[in-house]
């Protein structure tokens, strides 16, 4: 059963648009249930330019996202840079490293504290 319009449509608009434009449109009509006509006026009728207000947000928003990818590069650099130094890490090198500091140390009694790690007693 037709809807009966209390004014009753009799002015055309024509849209030239591509092939593909023309098939998007036609697949958004299709998702929302609409035949492609009412979807155009309805599409055509929602729009509206952004306020001033509106157009501040946007803004307000743009430079928030902005700062955010700025902070995400920042920290995807030094994750790199991080990875880089975790694969030239060189464990045993560092190990002889310590190894050597710790035996050079004067203030540590070795075999003192040899003998406690092996359950023994310091003289």
């Amino acid at each position: 059963m037709a809807t009966q319009l209390s004014d009753p449509r009799s002015s055309r608009v024509v849209v030239l648009v591509s092939s593909a434009e023309k098939r998007r449109i036609a697949a958004n009509a299709e998702a929302a249930d609409m035949s492609v006509s009412d979807f155009m006026r309805t599409a055509a009728e929602r729009y509206s330019e952004p306020t001033p207000a509106e157009q501040a947000l946007m803004r307000d928003l743009l430079a928030q996202l902005e700062e955010a990818n700025a902070r995400t590069e920042a920290a995807m650099t030094e994750l790199e840079a991080t990875r880089a130094a975790a694969s030239a890490f060189d464990e045993q090198a560092y190990r002889a490293k310590v190894r050597e500091e710790l035996l050079a140390r004067t203030d540590i009694d070795w075999n003192a504290l040899s003998a406690a790690l092996a359950g023994g007693t310091a003289q």
